[in-house]
Formats: C-alpha cells, sequence, structure tokens
C-alpha cells in the first residue's frame, strides 16, 4: 500500500500544471499541422493517408479530422469527408456486416479502388460516430446531422455487427474473432457519442439509454480484463485473456495508452499505466520508443493525464524531426489526430 501512496505522491508533483518555456508558437503548429491535414483531401471528399499516398484508410481518417473539429473554420473538409464515407457504406460487405466501410486505393488521376477489406469493422465505425459528435459540437450543424441520421444508423449497425452479447464486446471481424482492447476502447467512446447523439440531436432520450446501458456493460467487461498493473491487451471468445508484456510497445503498451485516451481508466490506473510506460520508454518525448512512427497517442495520453512537461518536450522533437521537412513520411494522418488535440489540450492548459 505505502509504495502506491509514494507513487502518487511523485506523480501528483510530476503533474502539476507548471509548463515549461519553449520557442514554439502553438497557434502557428496547429496552423501547419491544420494545413498538412488539409492537403491530403481530394475534391471528391476522400483523404489519402500522405499528401501524395494512395492509400485510403477510413480509420486514421477519422482520427485526423477528429483533431480538426475543434476549429470551426474546417466544417467543410470534415463535412466533405462525411458525405464520401457514407456514399462508400457497405450494405452489407463480403461478411455480412452492414455499414462497414473498405480501405480504398486512390489511382491518377480520377479512380478510387476498393481492397474489399478493412483493419476492422468495429473501430472504423466508432471512431466516425466520434467525430461527427465533435462536429456537431463545434458547428451545431442541425441540419446536416438531420440529414445524415440514419446513414448514422447504418454505421452503428456495423459497431453492433461483430459484438457478442454476453459482454457488448466487439471482435475486429466478423472472420477474427478476437476482442482488441484498442478497438473496443474506441467502441465504448463511440457508444458513448452516439448515446449523446441520439439525445442532444435527435431528442430520442429513451434510446440513448440503451445504448448507454450497452457502454456502460462492455466498461465492465473491458475492465476486468485488468490485472492490478495493465489491461489484457486482448480477449477471445471463449473468454481467454491475452496478457500484455509492457516491454512490447505493440500491441501491449499501445493498448494501456488507447486506454487512458479513450477514458476507461480509472485515476489510480492512468497513474499506474503512465509510471510503467515512463520505465519501460525513458527516451520516447525524444521518439526513441522502439517504434519507427512518431506515435502520438503517446503525447495525447501525456495530455490526458496532465504531464503538461513531457508532452512540450515530445512537441518540440516531433517539430524538429518532422516539421521542418513538412512532416514526411512515416508522418501520416492518423499521426495528425491525436497530434493535434493534444495541441488543444495545451492551449486551454494555458489558458486556465
Amino acid at each position: 500500500m505505502f509504495r502506491w501512496i509514494l507513487l502518487f505522491i511523485t506523480m501528483s508533483v510530476l503533474f502539476s500544471p507548471v509548463i515549461s518555456a519553449s520557442s514554439l508558437s502553438w497557434p502557428e503548429v496547429i496552423r501547419k499541422q491544420e494545413e498538412y491535414v488539409k492537403s491530403l483531401q481530394h475534391d471528391p471528399g476522400f483523404i489519402t493517408n500522405t499528401p501524395l499516398g494512395v492509400i485510403i484508410n477510413p480509420y486514421f481518417n477519422n482520427v485526423a479530422l477528429l483533431g480538426m473539429a475543434a476549429n470551426q473554420d474546417n466544417q467543410a473538409i470534415i463535412m466533405n469527408w462525411a458525405k464520401w464515407y457514407i456514399a462508400h457504406l457497405n450494405k452489407p460487405d463480403k461478411l455480412g456486416v452492414t455499414g462497414s466501410i473498405y480501405d480504398y486505393r486512390f489511382r491518377w488521376p480520377d479512380e478510387v479502388v476498393s481492397t474489399d477489406d478493412y483493419d476492422s469493422s468495429d473501430s472504423y465505425a466508432a471512431t466516425f460516430i466520434t467525430l461527427m459528435r465533435h462536429y456537431y459540437d463545434t458547428n451545431k450543424d442541425l441540419e446536416f446531422m438531420q440529414a445524415i441520421e440514419n446513414d448514422l444508423r447504418l454505421i452503428v449497425k456495423a459497431i453492433y455487427g461483430t459484438m457478442d452479447s454476453r459482454d457488448k464486446l466487439t471482435y475486429a471481424k466478423q472472420n477474427y474473432r478476437i476482442k482488441y482492447l484498442m478497438d473496443n476502447a474506441e467502441v465504448l467512446y463511440g457508444l458513448e457519442n452516439w448515446a449523446y447523439i441520439l439525445e442532444q440531436v435527435y431528442q430520442k432520450p429513451e434510446e440513448a439509454e440503451k445504448i448507454r446501458n450497452d457502454a456502460s456493460i462492455c466498461k465492465e467487461s473491458l475492465q476486468k480484463m485488468w490485472n492490478g498493473q495493465s489491461f489484457a491487451y486482448a480477449k477471445d471468445e471463449v473468454g481467454k485473456l491475452f496478457t500484455s508484456n509492457t516491454a512490447t510497445f505493440y500491441p501491449d503498451m499501445m493498448a494501456q495508452l488507447i486506454a487512458i485516451i479513450y477514458d476507461l481508466t480509472t485515476p489510480e490506473q492512468d497513474t499506474i499505466i503512465w509510471h510503467d510506460f515512463n520505465q519501460r520508454y525513458p527516451k520516447w518525448t525524444r521518439l526513441n520508443h522502439g517504434n519507427s512512427f512518431p506515435d502520438t497517442l503517446m503525447v495525447y495520453a501525456a495530455a490526458k493525464v496532465g504531464d503538461w512537461e513531457k508532452v512540450i518536450t515530445y512537441i518540440e522533437s516531433i517539430e524538429m524531426t518532422y516539421g521542418e521537412s513538412n512532416y514526411n513520411w512515416p508522418w501520416h494522418a492518423g499521426e495528425s489526430g491525436m497530434y493535434l488535440l493534444t495541441l488543444h489540450e495545451l492551449l486551454e492548459n494555458e489558458a486556465k
């Protein structure tokens, strides 16, 4: 017990709201990053993973635009993406899931070709619902939200299409029967946002309450994957847990950070996970964490727990490494989303 008391005292000092000086202008960094995301969108509304890339990954695009949603000036880019996404929904897909969407490839100059596959049907749908909630919060665009109500209902079907009724956790795919912590943290957040939309936009509180009940069961099931030190990163259909070795960054440690990002964790779990992460990866703020990607989800998790000194050090590393080259690969759309969310959190904290 006493070791946790000491840890909490240490972490409370570490997470104090004092922000170290930086030569960077946060609004300017946000502007540059938003320009990068805008460069990814093509006239029909689809978004490629990089400015000159050919991959259209709806999951990463949803995350990228989630970082753009706080700025009302980005209303058109999000709306155009939403229209393209909706126009390419499967009704159903080859696995029988309605409301899913495949990955696509862009062939110059104007051809878009489906891959007839996706990484996961649950996360794509959940992150799109979350994006539309944040779009509404910023723009209060009731007309557009009402116009796409039936489409959003179809997309929610993709979440339920792989959901196990016993624990309300979702499989990544119908033909891949693994319940990932990362996916289900996104599903939990998506269900909560869908309940919000049902109640606040569509004025259907009873339906919203049913969704909240499912979200509550989902959260309880995910909490049962916690062993006191970390979450299991996955669970199979017979209930076997895949214990995390957090010395392995992906998927083990990354799953813990995603749990923080999507508000699955308790304050005590935040402290335990964040301490473990910094012990395992002490040089992560200098982009030395054993992965070739910048993994901006790390810095967003830092912002969520209030470790502002590390947030700033990481941002300085990113701008030094990627900013001068206009965010070349391995920077991509998904990295932009978590990065922008962090920058907005940083600005809000400084304004307090």
